[in-house]
């Protein structure tokens, strides 16, 4: 039969038959399957009608099935026991999960967060992998593909049928090496901040165009020395501990790590503030859902508040 001609079926019809089979009785079928004895009755009619043929002979004692309907009572609980287990959502257990999670994320984050990620998995999940994917101008697009499962980046999300999770609120604020001259100081002036060279972290579809500062900068006819510009946030701030280069950076909860590092935040000029961005989870509406995208979601934001607390 084709699939077109078994849409103009009911798979109600098929629960009563099999129902009906199991009671031989109108009346105890209509209670286990809530309607009312006269809708029973309608439903033995739209069987008869359905199979072409009666299934039932109503006797004092109830109903008893026809030949036809004895042969099929077994296919017909085999294909209802298929199809039941079909529409039953899988439970999801981690140590069984076998799939691997391609995650984006800044890799100065990233390497407070990933090593008590993946030893929290050699417990839970050991046979889940991860790869990590440096965020790119392509990165929403593999988010709607699945190539990308998960990101957690500032970038702006304006596209339809994207979810993201407020994580927290950065201020921009200017990464020093905890001896530099501007150490310490809770105003700096913009003559004072230009004396010094500095280090550009790019993050693609954020500032890898952003020209904003020079653009203030231009108006009133100074400029910054750049002389260090990567995507690789962690290479730029282990290369300020030994030099007097300063970097735009963000004041957060990484100030602990700004610590650990030996460096240090100091306000940037007036004439150069900016607005707080958000830090924020992003993943695609295909990975709202399945159970195991919920269990890792939960799992990574567990990690990321353990790594705070550090």
């Amino acid at each position: 039969m084709k699939l077109e001609q078994l849409a103009r079926y009911d798979i109600k019809l098929l629960v009563a038959l099999q129902v009906l089979l199991e009671e031989e009785n109108v009346s105890r079928a209509a209670e286990r399957l809530f309607v009312t004895q006269s809708a029973m009755s309608k439903m033995l009619a739209r069987l008869k009608e359905t199979f072409g043929e009666e299934l039932f002979i109503r006797t004092s004692h109830g109903i008893q099935p026809t030949d036809r309907a004895l042969a099929l009572k077994t296919p017909l609980a085999d294909a209802l026991d298929t199809l039941s287990t079909l529409l039953t959502p899988p439970i999801f257990k981690p140590a069984q999960c076998e799939r691997t999670f391609r995650i984006s994320m800044l890799d100065n984050i990233a390497n407070r967060v990933i090593p008590g990620l993946l030893h929290t998995l050699s417990k839970q999940a050991p046979l889940v992998k991860i790869q990590l994917k440096p965020w790119s101008r392509h990165s929403f697009d593999e988010l709607a593909s699945g190539q990308l499962d998960l990101a957690m980046n500032v970038v702006e999300v304006d596209r339809a049928n994207f979810y993201q999770l407020k994580l927290g609120d950065i201020q921009v604020c200017a990464v020093v090496r905890q001896g530099h001259p501007l150490a310490g100081k809770t105003t700096v002036l913009l003559d004072d901040f230009l004396k010094y060279s500095f280090m550009k972290v790019i993050i693609p579809e954020f500032n890898e165009n952003h020209q904003k500062d020079q653009q203030i900068l231009a108006a009133l006819g100074k400029e910054r020395k750049i002389v260090f510009e990567t995507s690789n946030a962690n290479c730029a701030l282990q290369s300020l501990v030994n030099t007097d280069y300063i970097m735009l950076g963000a004041k957060g909860p990484a100030n602990k790590m700004y610590d650990q590092m030996g460096l240090t935040t100091i306000p940037v000029p007036k004439e150069l503030s900016a607005p707080k961005y958000t830090m924020k989870f992003i993943w695609h509406q295909r990975q709202n859902l399945p159970a195991d995208h919920v269990w890792f979601r939960k799992l990574f934001m567990s990690e990321l508040a353990k790594s705070q607390q550090a």
